[in-house]
């Protein structure tokens, strides 16, 4: 059966501030520019606060539907953790295996914040990485961090042509981080998602002011494509929510970057040997071989093949199939010339541990 017919694709924009903790945009204006921009979804991740769910609630703004979590941290404002699909914001700053925990208990998927963060030049805004890496029970990491890479080119006062075109630098996941996400889905399966980290932030100079990340802006950068059963209703909140929240955590997404191009259309499937056909994600560890993974873009780019973190093949063009004869955690990067455009959840084929 043909992929379409049984999944629909929905694209969408992952970690938002609002007025509501750090960010300056409001509902209103956050929702028309998901809207103008041609978005699914959006997810709002204000620090600490689930006040946008208390005074607007979830649910569709015009075509958009608009879900709340919230970003946890540590007492030491490290380890930051999205948390998506809970009512209850958990006020105190624990060890962050405590929060996961809590979070997971309280109903909610979570998700590592800006894990690889390592800037130490900006005193007004430090870094927050995840140091905790002995924790267990979390559902994914954001991989690739908008706002994270741009602030951390920064480095020098000619960097600063970056604030007059903040989305054209935008290269790649870090490689440490990807090879720490490589490494840890050997052992189970890690769920990987883009954040955009918007807080819409203004730079004074003199007085002047001037916005750098006007939200529509920062809504045409890192994306999170999620593949739901085609059967969802999307006027229907809780089964739009319930499908969205399942994507997320077992990995039935891809990510990409709207800079190089507008990733829609996008399919990036598992032919299993035994005619069944499925997205990127935890469930496609039952492989029955020979299998393919078949890829179609929507223009001409590098399509490769990664296996336990190692490229092991590559073609150019806007489609391409991947026999699949061998156990291995797989996955699809897509390059145009030296920056990353788009990359696949893991397809798990075989049986834990990976070694």
């Amino acid at each position: 059966m043909e992929p379409d017919k049984i999944y629909s694709e929905l694209c969408g924009a992952i970690h938002i501030h609002t007025r509501f903790s750090d960010g300056s945009v409001d509902f209103a204006k956050l929702t028309a520019a998901a809207g103008a921009v041609g978005l699914d979804y959006v997810i709002v991740t204000d620090h600490m606060s689930l006040e946008g769910k208390k005074k607007h609630g979830e649910g569709y703004y015009g075509k958009v539907l608009v879900l709340i979590g919230y970003e946890h941290n540590d007492s030491n404002d490290k380890n930051h953790y999205l948390a998506i699909g809970t009512d209850t914001v958990i006020q105190e700053q624990q060890s962050p295996q405590k929060y996961i925990h809590l979070i997971q208990a309280a109903g909610g998927i979570g998700f590592l914040a800006h894990p690889a963060e390592k800037r130490q030049y900006f005193e007004r805004y430090p870094s927050y990485p995840w140091t905790d890496w002995g924790v267990e029970g979390y559902d994914g990491m954001e991989l690739w961090n908008q706002m994270s890479e741009w602030v951390e080119n920064l480095k020098t006062w000619g960097s600063f042509i970056r604030i007059l075109y903040p989305r054209r630098f935008l290269k790649c996941i870090p490689p440490t981080l990807l090879k720490r996400w490589d490494d840890l889905n050997r052992d189970r399966f890690i769920s990987g998602i883009g954040g955009v980290d918007a807080h819409t932030f203004k730079f004074k100079f003199g007085c002047i002011t001037y916005r750098i990340f006007p939200i529509k802006v920062e809504l045409k950068g890192i994306r999170t494509h999620l593949y739901v059963p085609s059967a969802v209703h999307k006027g229907d909140m809780s089964e739009a929510k319930a499908a969205c929240l399942a994507a997320l955590k077992n990995g039935n997404a891809f990510i990409s970057n709207y800079r190089q191009g507008d990733a829609r259309g996008t399919k990036l499937f598992l032919h299993n040997g035994d005619g069944k056909v499925v997205p990127p994600g935890v469930a496609t560890h039952t492989a029955v071989f020979p299998a393919a993974i078949a890829v179609s873009i929507p223009a001409r780019a590098e399509i490769r093949l990664v296996k336990n973190g190692i490229q092991r093949g590559a073609k150019t063009g806007m489609r391409h199939s991947f026999e699949i004869s061998e156990e291995g955690i797989y996955r699809i990067e897509v390059f145009k010339g030296n920056k990353a455009w788009i990359y696949s959840n893991p397809f798990p084929l075989g049986h834990y541990p990976f070694r």
